[in-house]
């Protein structure tokens, strides 16, 4: 049984009457009636400011631990109860949370706010209106001891099927960084009736001096900084409904594990290429394929820094840490092959007459939500591998591949499972990295591909991603060590902002829901994940393409071809990423006018976003999925385009974005 911490009104009463000078006394507005008692629940594993909702507000300062051994100051630390439990009474396990010095960077704040009236929230279609002095909602960062407003949306849970089931979610509007003190404040909120919305008697007390003896009395020091600084910012303490603070994680915890991945196996690599085994090559018939002469199937060899783990019946992988706090690095534990295919076009064969082959450059592939590396199959690549004279090759992006699926589906019953969909996919950003390098030094020296004569031309190396291999695109970008320029198709950023949004995902949340019932926890749920996604989640690296490059690695530049409308792939984190002071430029004819930010011109050499429009309407605001006209969904259609793939190899070739639509915002036929 919870205990709860009653003050009595009568014993406030006589403190007040014994010690007058203490500022903490709960007085009335004339300053002589004491306030009515406050109720504050007293549960080390909750917070009291959402007294509804354990885990909210989330996140929190209430989960930052001090540890003066971490970047930030801080780890991450919940109680054993904080986190939601599933249908069976399990509460999802803290401990991976442990090796985080804050919250990720791409976590949501949700916080519950009973009969919310969400008629003045500043949503995704009025994200300016954020910024407005008199905005409900208001979002900051501290900057050298000040806040910094920075935009950002609100949306009341739309997925949600009851009100009181309702969370109220505030979204950064750009990218946040790093090891950084984030703020939100809530005022001037109305419920349905039309009346003010109440504060929690925990926020009462911290924000009307009365914490004292209360369960909240040590975070007075911290709220009464957050009090000062949002003061200085232009809102009173008095107008408050609630406000909080939360750090974000520093680079070494979210990204320091998949970098230590690679930079020590590429030092064990050294100057030499992975070790390609091929298991098969097909040739092809020229009439039955004319542009591809045959496809490899083989392995590579990676260094693994996985270890055998189970969800559910399934096996299942998770990273072999050598430790539990915000200092553990994954370790190997051997090494493993991990299987690849390659498309070999014609005109990579030696001239028939005889003479050497052209030699081609290489296309990486990154594959769609949960596939394979057969992806690669497709008459559109064929052609652009035999036009313009590329290889192209793709392996599983595991973690999230179709081998994955049913490990995925067994952790929705306990999300305490999910790392091993998190960790996992650093062991597939690293295959992708391994086997650029294998193509580049070594698959036209394997002895069955010589003999073929094709010719690999080593600085002609690009990326391209569709969906899913369009969103991680952006995390391979950023740590790739041999491509500079890369494609993402359709991409976006941030899971938790992307999923239900999504209509692929839409039978995830349907079983979600048999497990974690009730949608205020799934919205703590999908906050908390994000904090362990956002070590390989492009949310965090997008910073990292162009703008603060991690030690050793080169800079890159991505061109982001979106669709309109997209009901897979909401267009709605790639503006956020344009909006961001990241080196990503939106490209003219956009489409609609994207709130503070102003377009760039053609051609731009760098990152940018090109969005094309097929005719489909822009997706509802919200956090749903769109659902009318989904035969006519956009999200396949731009990679057919000619005038998209010309874009896109001459932005390979020259890292230049050009109009290839004649300034009509791309409408093809």
């Amino acid at each position: 049984m919870k205990r709860r911490h009653l003050l009595v009104g009568a014993l406030v009463a006589l403190a007040a009457a014994s010690a007058p000078s203490c500022k903490l006394d709960p007085l009335d507005d004339d300053g002589k009636q004491p306030q009515p008692p406050l109720v504050i629940p007293d549960d080390p594993d909750c917070d009291p400011l959402v007294p509804d909702v354990c885990g909210m507000p989330f996140p929190s300062s209430k989960w930052l631990a001090k540890d003066a051994s971490t970047k930030t100051g801080y780890r991450l630390s919940f109680g054993p109860t904080t986190l939601p439990a599933n249908d069976k009474g399990v509460h999802m396990d803290p401990a991976p949370y442990a090796r985080l010095d804050g919250f990720g960077v791409g976590t949501p704040a949700s916080v519950f706010l009973k009969d919310l009236d969400g008629a003045n929230l500043p949503d995704e279609t009025r994200i300016a209106d954020s910024l407005a002095a008199d905005s409900p909602v208001a979002m900051f960062a501290e900057k050298n001891g000040a806040l910094q407003r920075i935009p950002c949306f609100a949306e009341l849970d739309g997925a949600a099927k009851v009100d009181e089931e309702r969370s109220l979610i505030v979204r950064p509007a750009v990218l946040l960084e790093e090891g950084t003190r984030y703020v939100v404040a809530l005022r001037a909120l109305k419920t349905k009736s039309g009346a003010p919305v109440p504060s929690s008697d925990a926020f009462i007390a911290l924000r009307d001096k009365r914490a004292a003896g209360t369960p909240v009395e040590d975070r007075v020091e911290r709220f009464e900084e957050i009090f000062t600084m949002l003061d200085a910012a232009g809102i009173a303490r008095k107008d408050l409904v609630l406000a909080w603070d939360w750090v974000t994680a520093s680079s070494a915890t979210l990204h320091g594990p998949l970098l230590h991945m690679r930079d020590e196996a590429f030092a064990e690599l050294g100057t030499a290429s992975p070790k390609i085994t091929v298991d098969k090559i097909e040739m092809f018939d020229e009439v039955a394929s004319p542009d591809i002469a045959y496809e490899v199937s083989g392995t590579i060899d990676v260094p693994d820094y996985t270890t055998p783990s189970t969800v559910g019946a399934k096996a299942a992988w998770i990273l072999n840490w050598d430790g539990d706090g915000p200092s553990a690095l994954p370790q190997q534990t051997g090494t493993y092959k991990a299987g690849f295919l390659a498309r070999v076009p014609r005109s990579a064969l030696p001239p028939s007459g005889g003479g050497l082959a052209t030699p081609h450059g290489v296309m990486l592939h990154g594959h769609g939500l949960n596939g394979t590396s057969g992806q690669i199959r497709s008459e559109v690549f064929d052609h652009l591998a035999n036009t313009e004279h590329v290889v192209v090759v793709g392996c599983d992006m595991i973690g999230m591949a179709n081998e994955d699926v049913g490990g995925i589906i067994e952790l929705l019953a306990d999300m305490s499972d999910f790392p091993v969909l998190g960790d996992r996919l650093h062991q597939g950003v690293l295959d992708h990295a391994f086997l650029v390098r294998a193509m580049k030094l070594g698959f036209d020296k394997v002895p069955e591909i010589a003999a073929t004569g094709v010719v690999i031309d080593p600085t002609s190396l690009y990326y391209n991603g569709i969906s899913q291999g369009g969103i991680f695109g952006a995390t391979h970008m950023a740590m790739s060590l041999d491509i500079v320029r890369g494609h993402l198709g359709v991409p976006g950023n941030n899971y938790s902002t992307l999923l239900q949004r999504s209509n692929d995902f839409s039978p995830f949340f349907t079983l979600m829901a048999i497990f974690y019932p009730d949608h205020r926890d799934q919205q703590v749920l999908l906050g908390a994940i994000q904090s362990l996604w956002d070590r390989t989640d492009p949310v965090s690296y997008y910073r990292h393409i162009s703008k603060d490059l991690f030690p050793g690695t080169p800079s890159h530049a991505v061109l982001l071809a979106q669709a309109k409308g997209d009901y897979q792939v909401s267009p709605l984190t790639n503006e956020i990423a344009a909006r961001s002071d990241v080196g990503v430029a939106l490209m003219p004819s956009y489409g609609r006018d994207v709130a503070l930010v102003t377009p760039s011109t053609y051609p731009h050499t760098g990152s940018g976003l090109v969005s094309y429009d097929f005719g489909n309407p822009w997706p509802p605001p919200g956090n749903t999925p769109p659902m009318d006209g989904l035969n006519d969904d956009p999200h396949g259609k731009p990679r057919k385009e000619a005038n998209h793939n010309a874009q896109m190899f001459h932005f390979y070739r020259t890292g230049e974005i050009i109009d290839v639509c004649g300034g009509d915002a791309c409408t093809p036929e």
